[in-house]
């Protein structure tokens, strides 16, 4: 009898054992797979790239043209012509803010915008007597208040940014001096662009973009010059933003 007694303890003993050490091999597991999400989520936050908010200055160099279509009887060309084209230079202040902290943000400016074009193509200019005249040399300079309006799109520990967005124009000057014609002031209505390019984020006080700046239609109240009433303009622009704070 206290045989049988005695090996139904020791089986209970063996049993509790096991219990225990598998309750152990169980804690263990748990505690090495909690340890692991904490150094992974570690890790993943150690390489994440912020989208701060920044308030900065913004300059941008590029370079513009202005094309319109040459369906006109005074143009041998039955293509798209380039009338004027140079380097211009944006100017101003900038702020950023996230949406969502290591993805998207909005990036709002307001840039003085200042471009010398020069005539790359003869314009017939209207000579006061109800006739046209063919010039050849001259320059258009603009000056423009900009609003443009970004979003940065990127994954999570990218410092490159995908960007598009648009910009709005107050033309402030355009000033057309030909040789051999008079000057003119331009009186030219509000611009519309569509923007698209890349950023780069080089530290927490330097961005950089790249971008296209695709003005699809401008127009001119008046006709001084054939062709020049309605056109479109292209420009590429770099740029760097400093955020002091």
């Amino acid at each position: 009898m206290f045989r049988v007694f005695g090996l139904v303890l020791l089986l209970a003993a063996f049993a509790f054992a096991q219990d225990e050490s598998v309750n152990e091999y169980d804690r263990w597991m748990q505690a090495k797979a909690h340890r692991d999400s904490v150094r992974n989520a570690e890790r993943i936050q150690k390489n994440s790239v912020p989208f701060d908010f920044l308030v900065g200055m913004t300059i941008n160099m590029g370079f513009k043209v202005i094309n319109n279509e040459t369906q006109l009887s005074r143009y041998e060309k039955v293509e798209r012509i380039v009338f004027f084209e140079g380097a211009f230079f944006q100017m101003g202040a900038s702020v950023q803010w996230p949406l969502l902290k290591y993805h998207l943000a909005v990036r709002l400016g307001v840039l003085f915008e200042y471009a010398p074009l020069y005539l790359s193509e003869p314009l017939y200019v209207e000579d006061g007597k109800g006739e046209y005249k063919r010039v050849s040399d001259g320059y258009l300079s603009q000056g423009r208040i900009a609003f443009p309006i970004l979003f940065a799109v990127k994954p999570r520990s990218s410092f490159v940014s995908f960007e598009f967005g648009s910009q709005i124009s107050i033309p402030l000057f355009d000033n057309l001096e030909l040789d051999g014609a008079r000057d003119k002031e331009l009186d030219s209505s509000m611009e519309f662009s569509m923007l698209l390019g890349v950023g780069f984020r080089v530290n927490e006080r330097i961005y950089l973009d790249l971008l296209l700046d695709a003005k699809f239609y401008h127009k001119y109240n008046e006709r001084f010059a054939d062709g020049l009433a309605d056109w479109s303009s292209a420009a590429i622009k770099a740029g760097v933003t400093f955020n002091p704070f």
